[in-house]
């Protein structure tokens, strides 16, 4: 799978896409919401996954999930998010989010959101 990582957290965002590359996927990594637009909008086709961070500065992960969806409509979203009471995770799920990881998880719950979703 081809899969983008967005988080501001380098940090994490590195260490998740350390784990899925161990896995055997294809990663990219964006630090911020323009960033993974960018990213997305030069590359020749859509990702098969995308993780991205509920709440970042500037664009949040909800508002890039919705672009997203406009171009990549078949890709797997799953969202990372530190606050399980957040109030755009409904709106996420209109979006047709189905997996949500509570920060922190486990390896094992990231690579069963990926399959899950």
């Amino acid at each position: 799978m081809r899969i983008l990582v967005v988080d501001d957290n380098t940090e994490l965002a590195e260490n998740v896409a350390e784990l899925l590359e161990d896995e055997g996927h294809e990663v990219l990594v964006a630090g911020s919401g323009p960033d993974a637009l960018r990213m997305v909008r030069d590359t020749p086709s859509c990702v098969d996954a995308a993780l991205v961070d509920v709440r970042m500065e500037g664009m949040d992960g909800v508002e890039l999930v919705e672009l997203l969806c406009q171009s990549c409509p078949r890709t797997i979203y799953v969202l990372m998010t530190a606050f399980s009471r957040d109030e755009r995770l409904e709106r996420a799920r209109a979006l047709g989010v189905t997996e949500i990881l509570s920060k922190p998880f486990a390896p094992d719950a990231l690579l069963h959101a990926l399959h899950a979703a």
